[in-house]
């Protein structure tokens, strides 16, 4: 894993000097002229009055727009930036090359997505006990050209993935031990990827509530070690939400619609708009911004036969998924039956009705997205069980998958009705619970095969499979966009 770890290193610092443009990671722009803003001593972002350093608007925009411009990603927690800034600092003191300013932060994501590999690695083994496993799971997902992507740019995605494989990696220990211990090192893990993006607080709650049926202390005391739990997972984001509402007058720190919530509005939303296929597209890959177009949005999604290979085995992965959560249901038949039920009218639901209609409609896609919609509640008797910490692991895995699901649906469909439009489908914002997608699905699936040489084997070969396409995205897709502009 270590020397897996290493390759990637190399690998994202040879996209990230040679290969990806400036400016082409989703908002790279913003988060270099935050870091920027912080190595020159012009101290945090503060939303609607921060704006870009002329040079970086210039180099951005091709001389197109002049400024003062707003920094449009000032709203986010800036822990990220305040790790990136020394590095800015230390490559000023080599070189005066704005060329290579500009992509100095980029190694704090190349160095956070690999360790962040070296995290889920321990995290899901932890979990099975299974060194190849918990290889190929880790190891597949530097494979993934989003992530690879990302561990390009000046972009805090993947330190939030990072921080969330050191959370899993606490909630394992903690299922397994009892440990209030190993919960504090879950809940700081948590704080820390508040202090990233507040995304971080949607699994900070689900974990809340999986630690309080994990621990093994019992009455007040694990009442009040519960609210410890949670109050350090949040303090970081709270304490940025503080801060907002301090400088401005209001916690709101990113904009909200004024609409109240409507179910029916939200599924015909869901119905009408190919919100989930995009969504799982560009979980996978998404490439470009605006570097290539001067400022304008210029991207492509991973499609045809690359796409393939991660649509067939996230559908036997969601399928296997499925198996594994029947069989780990727990001693207790009617909540196995119960829960079996809500699964299979959500999935019934989904792909006669929800998924009939939108782009993705197509019947892999759609058994897929109903899969992945259903299985979770196929899951939850395991995360609330008794049963072995594996599943009491998977089990929670697939509950933090839905709790962020529902939160982030509901986001889009908030931003759909300020825009008018499809926003805010970026698969990226999955990074955040990264490592529990990978024990709900993928890992949940493997447990079904019995381990040995043709499994070992099976394993071995996806990653393969991985590698080379991967690759062959990159050389055949990817750098002829960025010399060409447009997907050949």
């Amino acid at each position: 894993m270590g020397v897996i770890a290493a390759v990637f290193l190399l690998k994202a610092i040879a996209l990230a000097f040679w290969v990806t443009p400036l400016w082409d990671v989703p908002d790279e722009s913003g988060h270099y002229g935050i870091v920027a803003d912080l190595a020159d001593g012009r101290g945090l972002p503060v939303p609607g009055k921060s704006v870009l350093p002329a040079d970086v608007l210039a180099d951005w925009t091709k001389g197109k727009i002049r400024g003062p411009y707003l920094n449009w990603v000032a709203q986010h927690p800036p822990l990220y930036h305040l790790l990136a800034a020394p590095i800015l600092s230390a490559a000023r003191l080599v070189t005066s090359e704005p060329p290579l300013l500009y992509r100095a932060p980029r190694l704090l994501s190349a160095v956070s997505g690999a360790a962040a590999l070296l995290l889920f690695f321990a995290a899901f083994l932890e979990t099975t006990a299974d060194p190849l496993l918990s290889f190929a799971a880790a190891a597949g997902i530097g494979f993934v050209p989003m992530y690879s992507h990302l561990s390009s740019g000046t972009n805090h995605d993947i330190l939030l993935a990072l921080a969330s494989g050191l959370a899993a990696l606490g909630f394992a220990r903690l299922a397994k031990s009892g440990s209030f211990a190993d919960a504090m090192t879950m809940a700081a893990a948590l704080a820390l990827a508040g202090g990233v993006k507040l995304s971080a607080v949607v699994p900070a709650a689900a974990l809340s509530l999986l630690a309080a049926a994990n621990l093994k202390s019992r009455g007040l005391r694990r009442i009040g070690e519960t609210v410890a739990i949670a109050a350090v997972s949040v303090s970081l984001a709270l304490a940025w939400t503080a801060r907002h509402w301090l400088l401005l007058g209001n916690t709101r720190v990113h904009p909200v619609s004024k609409e109240p919530f409507r179910l029916a509005g939200f599924l015909d939303y869901l119905r009408g708009e190919p919100v989930v296929d995009h969504t799982f597209k560009n979980f996978f890959g998404l490439i470009g911004w605006t570097g290539t177009g001067g400022g304008e949005v210029r991207w492509f999604q991973i499609s045809g036969v690359f796409l393939a290979p991660y649509l067939l085995l996230a559908l036997a992965a969601a399928a296997g998924a499925a198996v594994w959560a029947w069989r780990s249901g727990g001693a207790r038949p009617m909540a196995r039956a119960f829960f079996g039920a809500i699964a299979a009218a959500v999935f019934l639901y989904c792909f006669l009705g929800l998924f009939s209609g939108a782009d993705g409609s197509e019947l892999p896609k759609r058994v897929l997205y109903s899969l992945i919609a259903a299985v979770p509640f196929l899951a939850l008797p395991a995360a609330a069980g008794r049963g072995p910490a594996e599943a009491r692991i998977l089990g929670g895995s697939h509950f933090v998958f839905l709790v962020f699901c529902a939160a982030y649906l509901v986001n889009s469909f908030e931003a759909y009705e300020i825009y008018g439009q499809m926003r805010a489908t970026n698969g990226r914002y999955f990074f955040a619970v990264l490592p529990f997608v990978a024990l709900a699905f993928p890992i949940a699936a493997a447990k079904n095969l019995v381990a040995g040489r043709s499994r070992d084997a099976l394993l071995v070969a996806i990653l393969a499979g991985l590698f080379v396409n991967e690759t062959a995205f990159f050389l055949l897709r990817v750098i002829p966009f960025y010399r060409l502009g447009s997907v050949p």
